[in-house]
């Protein structure tokens, strides 16, 4: 990969750029469908559900001209729903912003699984089409939902589930780093120290001068850290590959969080519905859990195509806090293969990422080499290294209009971005809050 720095730095988003790309994106995404962002499209479903906006005991605060534009997937939506889980006509309720009641024992997000539920025990989990991820738990939720786990199990639990937890504060902890993450990644990278960084402090842009001797420390913090975490992500994979059944409960656990919001009948959800907020049609609509306890037949599916790792995870790569500096923190994520895609996952075996791609076009270019007998002299090498760099972005521009196409997720997956919050209008609708 070292090699392939000084042909590629032109092809690594700037961090200076002011063009919101993710805005461009989503509007081309939206386009002919609703342009409500997630909650106010969660509010849009339960006022169709409970007979439209004249009808509704409660609009939520939405405009009727807003409601009135995409009403007809909303409509369409909240028929699907009805017909699928039988709950009662005028029934449904929106949670809205809330926060669930945990156990007393839990430690973690307090946001709820649940998006709107009925007065008859329906509790809704939404999804937009193209989200992938069950679980992106930090240290303390992630401790909590193995315990979970374990609990569902009883004595039946694997023995080696509380050595597994206690490795995981190795890996699950926070990060800090002077300026922001993206410019330390690249300085690991091409193993240069900048003097200073230029980056995002809410709306503004600051300058932040670098202590150099305190930031190659933090470059070999994070070197020694992404090490750490891919050993025990090998180690944690193996363990859920090789205990079907606590996967199974694990996976049951963080798509209803049954145990977590034991306390509180609405926060934990029974219901998961995939809809498309472009034409409101082929939603998928599956029961979670029969009763307590007791998973349907759904979760297996989803185990069996659950995907675990361990990644970093940062709230913004190109912002930094107040104090100039910025944090990204280790997460155990679970990812569904071919799962809310209608079987088209982004999150293939073979790892279909930016890096991937370049290594493989980087080893095409360098093997050219091989394949001719003619002389290379400067010109003829600027000649094909200019060739080069013309195919592979025509090739990269392909690439991200065939994953805009399938949604946003997909391409944040692709150049490996991990997003924890955006407080962008609309994209809410993508899985964000």
């Amino acid at each position: 990969m070292p090699r392939l720095q000084q042909y590629v730095r032109q092809l690594r988003p700037r961090n200076e750029s002011h063009v919101n790309h993710v805005d461009r994106i989503q509007s081309l995404l939206t386009e002919g469908g609703s342009t409500a962002g997630a909650t106010e499209m969660e509010s849009h479903i339960v006022i169709a559900y409970n007979g439209g906006y004249e009808n509704a005991p409660d609009t939520y605060d939405v405009e009727k001209e807003s409601y009135e534009k995409s009403k007809h997937i909303s409509e369409a939506i909240a028929k699907d729903i009805q017909n699928k889980t039988k709950a009662s006509p005028k029934s449904m309720i929106h949670f809205g912003k809330g926060s669930g009641v945990m156990v007393d024992w839990w430690k973690g997000n307090a946001t709820p699984k649940t998006d709107l539920y009925s007065t008859d025990g329906i509790n809704i989990s939404l999804k937009q089409r193209g989200g992938s991820q069950l679980m992106s738990g930090l240290h303390d939720e992630t401790k909590s939902t193995f315990r979970a786990a374990t609990e569902y199990m009883d004595d039946n639990a694997p023995k080696e589930v509380e050595q597994l937890v206690n490795s995981l504060g190795k890996v699950l902890k926070n990060i800090e780093v002077q300026g922001n993450i993206n410019s330390i990644a690249k300085a690991i990278k091409t193993k240069v120290v900048p003097k200073q960084i230029v980056a995002k402090q809410g709306k503004k842009m600051v300058t932040i001068n670098i202590d150099r001797k305190k930031y190659e420390q933090e470059m070999q913090n994070m070197v020694d850290w992404k090490s750490e975490m891919k050993q025990t992500g090998i180690v944690f994979k193996e363990f859920f590959e090789n205990n079907y059944e606590f996967k199974k409960w694990f996976c049951y656990e963080a798509a209803t969080g049954e145990t977590k919001f034991r306390p509180d009948k609405y926060a934990n959800s029974n219901w998961v519905v995939e809809f498309d907020p472009k034409t409101g049609k082929n939603n998928k609509i599956n029961q979670l859990s029969i009763k307590n306890n007791v998973p349907s037949p759904y979760i297996k599916e989803i185990t069996k195509k659950a995907r675990i790792r361990i990644a970093p995870k940062t709230g913004s790569g190109s912002k930094v806090r107040l104090d100039l500096t910025a944090r990204t923190s280790g997460s155990l994520r679970i990812d569904i293969k071919d799962e809310f895609l209608g079987g088209n996952s982004y999150l293939k075996e073979n790892e279909d990422t930016f890096t991937n791609f370049m290594e493989k076009s980087f080893k095409e270019f360098t093997n050219s080499f091989l394949l001719t007998e003619e002389p290379l002299t400067e010109i003829r090498l600027f000649n094909r290294i200019k060739k080069w760099f013309k195919d592979i972005s025509i090739k990269l521009l392909q690439k991200v209009k065939q994953l805009a196409v399938k949604g946003i997720r997909f391409i944040l997956d692709f150049f490996e971005f991990q997003i924890d919050r955006i407080k962008t209008s609309g994209l809410e609708m993508f899985g964000y809050k």
